[in-house]
């Protein structure tokens, strides 16, 4: 009963954060907050999340609408379900690190929300390439492409805070810099499980090796540039990680 009551607020923890699903009813009164003992359900919410918006472009599809037209509201969809929030973060943390001078400065730019010409161009780029290469992607295989790129877009995200120091002392950085190696490990696991099921081996290793790239690359530009994550390096992440992951599937699938 214990551990039923520990699922029930991992799982509102990880919804509540990643997204605007009214799951806030799991929580358990009584039971503690731990954000970082929920990043093993993350995978899992981006997943049902990725799903959801997979609905929307085989539902449109069945109606004869174009692909391209389906993919946009499929996007529109999951932007919806999860409130922006990675966008938010992929804009934040392209107006701070193009913009600044400074550590210090970038970091100060980020917690600005007022958007740059830096976060518009980072957000435009992002949504074009994440239409198109889901338009590209077989009608037939867009619910597991959607399921993997949501699952494993936000499995490598303990990974860059269990890698990286935070940059701020304060925020959700400093919230999952308690994180342990076993948690980190439910959270590896939970993507990895969600992408065997959906992929052939050889495209789930594709798949894998491309996310953890994705993690690497912002991890180096994040240390360099702003000594550190934040939670806006970590929305930067699953958003980047999501096109990236989209065009392997996409370019894998095309006829």
């Amino acid at each position: 009963m214990r551990l039923w009551r520990a699922i029930r607020e991992d799982i509102a923890c990880g919804a509540g954060l990643l997204t605007r699903l009214p799951l806030g009813w799991l929580r358990v009164s009584g039971q503690d907050w731990s954000l970082a003992r929920s990043v093993w359900c993350w995978p899992l919410v981006g997943a049902l999340v990725g799903i959801l918006s997979a609905s929307m472009f085989l539902l449109l599809s069945a109606l004869n609408v174009p692909s391209l037209v389906a993919a946009a509201w499929s996007v529109g969809l999951q932007i919806l379900l999860t409130g922006g929030l990675h966008e938010d973060g992929l804009a934040d943390m392209a107006d701070g690190c193009g913009g600044g001078h400074t550590a210090e400065k970038r970091l100060t730019i980020m917690r600005d929300s007022r958007i740059g010409s830096y976060g518009a161009l980072a957000l435009g780029i992002s949504l074009i390439v994440r239409v198109t290469t889901l338009a590209a992607v077989p009608p037939s295989m867009v619910v597991p492409a959607m399921a993997v790129t949501g699952a494993l877009s936000r499995s490598i995200l303990p990974l860059l805070t269990f890698l990286t120091k935070p940059a701020r002392d304060n925020g959700l950085a400093k919230q999952l810099s308690t994180l342990t190696r076993d948690q980190l490990l439910g959270a590896l696991f939970s993507g990895f499980c969600m992408t065997v099921i959906c992929l052939p081996a050889q495209l789930g290793l594709q798949t894998i090796l491309a996310a953890l790239c994705t993690m690497l690359g912002v991890r180096a530009v994040a240390r360099k540039l702003l000594g550190g994550y934040t939670g806006d390096v970590l929305g930067a992440t699953a958003s980047l990680a999501e096109c990236v992951l989209l065009t392997v599937l996409a370019s894998a699938w095309k006829s």
